[in-house]
């Protein structure tokens, strides 16, 4: 699965697509998002509530609205949950062939998928471990809070940049 060219694939499917609107491209850059974590397998679980709020949906009725256009026009594939202890699942599209066409949905393809995580949880990797909460409170009690003009400054930047330096 080529990330770009999976991109470059949707975006140009979407210029033919009068339908769509910015509420269903946002939803599918969430669901993208978590393909990519589940390393694009072909059918990984989803939560309602973090899908939502990694699209910034703030309506249940929206949500379930684009969700189920979705499905309908050939982007994903949704299966929801029996009732709202059980989670859902989608399989996305896959896009990005030479012609810039979709190739099929991900359950019926097996092409390029990487190796991920079988278990129905996705695979997350945090790399970076070193700035837990109490790595950053430990830190501030050392360097103390910087101040600026006698008042403390919540966000620890500078204001006194050279910023005719390049970059």
């Amino acid at each position: 699965m080529n990330y770009i060219r999976h991109l470059r694939g949707f975006f140009d499917h979407l210029e033919t697509d009068a339908n769509i609107t910015s509420q269903h491209i946002s939803l599918y850059m969430a669901l993208f998002n978590l393909w990519n974590l589940n390393r694009f397998r072909d059918q990984f679980e989803i939560n309602r509530q973090d899908v939502m709020a990694m699209a910034r949906i703030g309506s249940k009725t929206t949500y379930s609205k684009c969700m189920k256009e979705l499905n309908n026009w050939g982007y994903i594939r949704y299966s929801p949950g029996a009732n709202r202890y059980q989670v859902s699942k989608v399989s996305c599209t896959r896009f990005g062939t030479t012609t810039g066409t979709a190739t099929g949905t991900a359950s019926g393809t097996a092409t390029g998928t990487a190796t991920g995580t079988t278990s129905g949880t996705p695979f997350i990797n945090y790399i970076n471990k070193k700035n837990s909460k109490e790595d950053s409170s430990q830190n501030l009690k050392k360097n103390g809070r910087k101040k600026q003009n006698g008042k403390v400054n919540p966000l620890h930047v500078e204001t006194d940049k050279d910023y005719s330096e390049p970059l």
